[in-house]
């Protein structure tokens, strides 16, 4: 199954391809926040050109799992992809662009270029990760 991450912002959302067969995660773009509508639909024709199955939204909540006021445009986002059609699942996040800023800094990425894209890529290894755990050993 092919799954699309996405770290949703207010001014840009990155984006992170996986899949669970063989567990690679790899960022593949930031792009601006242009409101709900148009948001979810240009995921939605992104997650179709790449043959995504499911889209992972990184539910952003605080140190103590609670959800932050942004959850409320993430859920909103979440909504409008499933009235299009879309495989929608959210992935509670803490510190996504934290661990984001230490892996740019480890791979040589100028400290001021945005980590959107290493963002999502978290959120989605960590979705895959959840996901291996719920459906135990062989």
């Amino acid at each position: 199954m092919k799954y699309l991450g996405v770290d949703p912002g207010g001014r840009r959302f990155g984006l992170a391809l996986g899949d669970d067969g063989n567990g690679l995660v790899i960022p593949v773009g930031i792009h601006p926040y242009r409101g709900i509508d148009e948001t979810a639909a240009w995921l939605k024709t992104e997650a179709q050109k790449r043959g995504v199955t499911k889209i992972i939204l990184g539910l952003p909540t605080s140190e103590d799992g609670e959800e932050t006021p942004a959850c409320r445009r993430t859920r909103a986002l979440a909504e409008a992809l499933a009235d299009r059609g879309s495989n929608v699942a959210l992935q509670p996040e803490f510190l996504s662009t934290h661990g984001a800023r230490t892996r740019a800094r480890d791979i040589g990425r100028p400290r001021s270029a945005p980590v959107d894209d290493l963002a999502a890529q978290i959120i989605l290894e960590d979705y895959l990760a959840a996901l291996g755990a719920r459906s135990g050993p062989c």
